[in-house]
């Protein structure tokens, strides 16, 4: 294996190929010979490396925008799918709503939309960040990052983040 040959194109790689080198370079680290195993650990620490300063690349970058261009920019970097379309159309149409009434319009049931919602947020929480605390739950509130919750657990999305919705693609219908 010419793991200096490796390491020199791991910029050049797509993440599914990173991911696949990962996935075979830990294998090695685990069952191969000693030759392997090293090679190995070398690749997983410039993946490693690689991969922290393409993260403080982008908070650099990140750092200084608007939350609602930072909306732009994680949703154009991780497109929305048609199940996250609805959940953000639902409450765009349906502001000052609780979880189940939303998850209602949608045709769910129980607090469904709330779970899709922060799991949408959560995705592109690199994006995003940060997200606050949750007072309830020792976790992130990521659905706090687009919306606001009140106090009788009614969900509004953020204006200015309707705004960016709106350049997406997305508005409120009523």
């Amino acid at each position: 294996m010419n793991t200096n040959k490796i390491i020199a194109g791991l910029s050049r790689m797509s993440l599914q190929e990173r991911d696949r080198l990962q996935a075979n370079a830990e294998k090695l680290r685990n069952s191969g010979s000693d030759e392997q195993k090293s090679a190995a650990v070398k690749v997983i620490q410039a993946l490693g490396d690689l991969q922290a300063s393409e993260h403080g690349a982008l908070v650099d970058r990140l750092n200084g925008m608007e939350v609602s261009a930072r909306v732009i920019e994680a949703f154009r970097a991780n497109p929305i799918t048609d199940t996250e379309a609805k959940i953000i159309q639902v409450l765009l149409d349906h502001p000052g709503s609780t979880s189940t009434e939303l998850s209602q319009a949608l045709g769910w049931g129980g607090q469904s939309w709330h779970m899709h919602f922060g799991t949408m947020c959560f995705h592109r929480s690199t994006y995003l960040w940060p997200a606050t605390r949750a007072e309830r739950r020792s976790a992130d509130f990521y659905s706090g990052i687009l919306a606001d919750l009140s106090a009788d657990n009614r969900w509004t999305m953020k204006p200015q983040i309707a705004a960016a919705f709106v350049e997406l693609g997305l508005r409120a219908q009523n």
